[in-house]
Formats: C-alpha cells, structure tokens, sequence
C-alpha cells in the first residue's frame, strides 16, 4: 500500500466521506474519523500544501502550527517570497510570536513590491507590543538568518512610521541604522522630511537633514523640493528662492513642483506680486504653468475679493479651472457671505462634468449656518443623502456645530446619535459643540455628564473644551466648579490661556466680586498669559456696574498704557458707570472723546448720556 502525504490522506479520506456509499455507513466512517490520529505535521507536510495552494488546509490546522515549524518553514519559503506571503496571509500573523513575525516580515521583504511588507510591518508596528527598538533589533536577527546583505527591510520599515505619521519613531529607525553601518536611501530620507514639513516641525526637518549631509547621503530634487517648502513655511521666502542656485550647484535642475512650491509659498502670504515673478522665471526656463501654480495664487485673490483677475489670467493660457479651482472659489464666496456666487460655482462645476466632492458640500453647508440659513442646508444635507452619499465626521460635525450654534440641542443630539449608528467617530469637536449647547441652554450638569463621559473613554479634552465648559459655569454664576476646572486642567496638562481667565474674571464681575477678578488678573500674568483688550473690558465693566467709576477709568488709563485701543465696549461700559452716577458733563465729554476716536456711538451709548443728563436737567429746573 503507498504511503500518504497528510495532503493527500485529508483528501482521500473526504472522498471517501463524500461517496455515494449507503448513509449509514458514511456515518459509521465520520464517526471513526474523529478518533483517527492524524500524522504529525512536519515542515515538508506544511510546505506540500503551501506550494499545491491548499490554503484550506493550512488555515484548518494553524492552532497547531509551532515557533520552530514556522520558522522551518518560512525558511524554506526564502526563495519564493511570494508563497510566503500567501503563507502569512492565510494564518494570522497577530497570534505569532514575536520572533516569527519578524522573521515572515523580512522573508516577504524580499519580494519587489513594497506594499506587502509594508502592511505586515503596520499591523506590528501599530499593535504597540513592542517598542520600535525592540522591533529593529528582532528584523536584524531575522536579516542575519536569511544570509542577506540588503538592508531595504530597515528602509521600509522607516517608511512604514512615516505611513502612521509616527516620525519620531521613524528617525529613532533612521539613527538605529546609522549605529548598524546601514546606509537609508535618499527616498527614506525625504519620507521623514516630507512628514516633518507636514506636521510644521521645520526645525527637527533642519537637523534631520544636516545629518543626512554629514552621512553624506546624496540630496535629489525631492529632497531639495522638500527643504524648499520648509523655508517658506517658516516664511523665508528670499532664502527659499536661493535654494534654486544651492540645489542647481548640487547638480539637481529644478522642476515644475519646485516653482510650484516657491509660488505657493509666496501666494500663502499675500506676496502675489512676487509669486507672478517665480512664474516669469519658470516660463524663461521653458516650464509652463499648470493649475497646481495658479490654484494657490487664486486662494489668497479669492478671500481679497479679485478671484475675476486670476480666472481672467488662467483662461488666457488655455487653463480650465478643475475641481480643486471650483472648491477654493466656493470656499472663498462661502467665507465672505456671497453664497449665491458660491452655489453659482458649484452649479458652473457640475456643468463641466465635474461631482461636487465632500469638500465642495461641507464648505456650503457651514457658509448656510454662518448665515443663519437653516432650511437651505437642511435642503442641501437631504440632496447629499438622495445622491447616496454617506455623510463623513467633517460633515456631521458641521451640522452639529451648527446646530449647538443655533441653540437646537435636540438635533444636534440626534445628529450624534445618528453619528454613533453609522460608525463614525465623534471627535474633541464634535464634544465641544454638545457642551456649548448644553450650556447655552444652562444644562451645566448635562454638560458635566457629558464631559466626564468624554474623559472615561480617554479622550483628552483640549483648551477648547475645557474653556467652553468653564465658560458655562461662570455664566450661571457657579463659579466654585469653574475653578476646580481650572485645577483639573492643571491636572491633565493643559495650559490656560488669555480666554480661560477672561471666562473667570467675567463670572466674578458678574458676582460683583471686583476685586478677586482683578487679583486674577495678577495671576493670569504670573502665568506668563498676557491680558487682552477683553480682560480689561471686563474689568472696566464690573467696575461700572458697581458705580465706580474711578477704578473704571484707571482700568481705562492702564489698558491704554499697553497700547490698547478702547473700543465701543469700553466706552459703553464707562457710560453706563457714569449714568449710574448721574454724572451727565463726564458722559458728554466721554461721547465727544469716543467720536474723536472714529467710534460711531450706538443706542446704548446714547441712553447712558441721556440718563446721566436726565439728573443734570433735573438740577437745572430746580434752580
């Protein structure tokens, strides 16, 4: 009788459960095959079934599959990476021990696409069971086993970090190679500066690329591009242009992207006159401009109300404005109030054959609530979901927001509610929104319930958050839970701000508790947190309130020191402190001093200077 492979015994024994004999004898056979003892799977067993693809039997006997037989295995597997990758995808690489997960990792690595390894390396990279030391460590001793001189395994591993934004663990890789004698490669590189220029931390990206220059890895135009939008990030727009003569002199010419990159960066800071220069020199150098150069000059035109010039300008070369143009002039007209412009824009885009994106929807949406134009966006919002559109965590939130700004609790919950069911999770923004209208509607222990719901399930609250609920106790007078919120951002290491202590010293005016609003003002200094104009509005205000105008205007006197200009609220607050006192002649000259000033006095202003002379007329007629 031949022998049987384990392979080959399965499959003779299903035919034979599968036959056309009498049920009952199938029966008697099933029940004997429970009690048969399988052979033993060895590493040629496993590796028969893996290069015949019998895939469903190695995913029915992965529970039994040993450290030692994978690592046999996958060994074995070095010469055809792509089998090992089949492997790894029909057993889950999660329930493999450390060990064998780096050493499948650096076998797949060996394929010549980058995506596999790179998604294996995710999965442990993400479980955070290891630290990345730990990991760099284990893929060495998996590279020493395979007998390999390649250190791209280390490379995508870098980049694997750069993927999950995870940069300092990307560099700490980037260094550990460096300790190894391991040369990254310049694409490497430019994924960490990339990732850096990303996150707005320009200086780590300077002292990452001076090490790349003493390691004497070679910069390319990528790099150079990279280093150059860094400058103008950090507004050294002079110094960006000069990097076009640094990056000729290192013999890598400048691109497209490149000029790109310098007029983006002039346009974002309103120099447009400059960004039309970098084009004159693109085009002497033989690069024409595309949609990429003009998008960002027409941005910052679109907010200054001339985005006709450039539009004029694209069509003069035989530019059509595309997605990407239409949303920024949407988003423009949205921003200053003209949403028939904008709705215009979007009907001109849908015209040209182009969908209207989640973007294009999101930013019309908010313009309708910054105007106060519910029934439009609640019309808009019903279009989207007729079209089959799922609403994304950027629309729900401006719903919400919108909503809570309204004071419409009850939507704006139900929107949250609607939120959860679809999966979709809510964020510090979305929280924030829900405690301001809790709040607004003077529900302060809802807001509190709500808030320690947010911290429970580890959630961090921002500034944001913490202020605005703390604003909603001060405005309903409880002000002994406002501070025990300022220690409790103590606590959770968030630092205050100007609008922390403009909320508490407002709750205290409002108590009439002058005094310890101004000792708050000495301590809000002592935090290094400088008084605005509103911090001493304030002041001057509870200080009117109380009739004391005296302080109120010393107030004034200090605010004005500092280089504040008084506004309509200050004056008006002065007013009404002199009305309180019937101090008619002083609430005239004061009405005289604020229309010097260029400040158009309003109904307020007027009632406190007719209240404070009413009692001056009053002792006239006595007399």
């Amino acid at each position: 009788m031949r022998s049987l492979t384990f392979p080959c015994f399965l499959r003779h024994r299903i035919s034979i459960f599968s036959g056309t004999g009498s049920p009952l004898t199938a029966v008697r056979l099933s029940s004997l095959a429970t009690d048969l003892e399988l052979p033993p799977i060895t590493s040629d067993i496993l590796l028969d079934s893996i290069k015949s693809s019998q895939w469903h039997i190695v995913e029915h006997l992965s529970d039994k599959f040993t450290p030692s037989l994978l690592s046999t295995t996958l060994l074995n597997l070095v010469k055809t990476p792509d089998l090992a990758l089949g492997f790894v995808n029909h057993i889950d690489l999660r329930c493999l021990d450390f060990q064998t997960q780096c050493l499948a990792i650096a076998v797949v690595s060996k394929l010549s696409s980058p995506k596999p390894v790179t998604q294996l390396l995710k999965e442990v990279v993400s479980s955070r069971k290891n630290s990345i030391r730990d990991l760099f460590d284990e893929l060495v001793l998996a590279r020493d086993r395979l007998e390999t001189k390649s250190t791209i395994l280390f490379d995508f591993l870098v980049r694997c970090c750069c993927q999950l934004r995870m940069v300092d663990e990307a560099i700490e890789c980037f260094y550990l190679m460096k300790e190894k004698g391991f040369d990254p490669k310049t694409e490497t590189c430019n994924c960490i500066l990339s990732l850096l220029s990303r996150l707005n931390r320009t200086e780590s990206a300077w002292v990452f690329y001076a090490d790349m220059y003493r390691m004497e890895i070679k910069s390319n135009v990528y790099t150079f591009n990279i280093m150059i939008n860094v400058l103008c990030k950090e507004g050294k727009l002079k110094k960006a242009k000069e990097f076009l003569w640094i990056m000729e002199s290192f013999g890598s010419k400048p691109t497209v992207v490149t000029y790109n990159t310098l007029v983006k960066g002039y346009s974002s800071r309103g120099r447009i006159e400059g960004a039309r220069l970098i084009i004159n020199e693109m085009k002497s150098k033989g690069f024409q401009p595309d949609l990429q150069t003009y998008n960002p000059i027409l941005s910052w035109m679109c907010n200054e109300g001339r985005a006709s010039e450039v539009l004029r300008e694209m069509k003069e070369i035989g530019l059509v404005p595309d997605s990407v143009s239409y949303n920024i002039l949407i988003r423009g007209c949205s921003n200053n109030g003209d949403l028939e412009t904008a709705f215009a824009y979007r009907d001109e885009m849908v015209k040209q054959g182009m969908e209207p994106t989640f973007y294009t929807y999101n930013t019309l949406i908010h313009g309708l609530f910054m105007e106060n134009k519910i029934e439009a966006a609640e019309i808009l919002i019903r279009e989207i979901r007729e079209k089959g559109i799922a609403l994304d965590s950027v629309t729900y939130n401006i719903l919400i927001n919108g909503y809570c700004q309204h004071g419409d609790a009850k939507k704006a919950f139900a929107l949250y509610d609607e939120m959860l069911t679809d999966g979709i999770q809510p964020t510090q923004f979305t929280y924030t929104s829900l405690i301001y209208v809790l709040c607004r509607r003077n529900k302060t222990r809802e807001a509190d319930e709500l808030f320690e719901k947010v911290v429970g399930m580890g959630v961090k609250p921002d500034l944001v958050m913490m202020n605005t609920l703390m604003d909603g106790h001060c405005a309903s007078g409880n002000m002994a839970r406002a501070f025990s919120l300022l220690k409790e951002m103590d606590r959770l290491n968030v630092n205050p701000d100007d609008v922390t202590y403009n909320c508490l010293m407002r709750g205290l005016c409002g108590k009439g508790n002058i005094e310890e609003a101004r000792e708050l003002m000495g301590e809000m200094k002592r935090r290094g947190i400088k008084p605005d104009h509103i911090s001493y509005n304030t002041l001057i205000s509870g200080y009117s309130k109380k009739g004391d105008t005296k302080h109120a205007f010393m107030v004034r006197d200090e605010m004005l020191s500092l280089g504040f200009n008084p506004t309509l609220l200050t004056y008006n607050a002065l007013l009404k402190g002199l009305s309180k006192n019937q101090e008619g002649e002083l609430a005239e000259e004061l009405l005289r001093e604020m229309k010097s000033e260029g400040i158009t006095p309003n109904d307020s202003s007027f009632c406190s200077v007719i209240e404070a002379m009413s009692s001056l007329d009053a002792e006239k007629s006595d007399s």
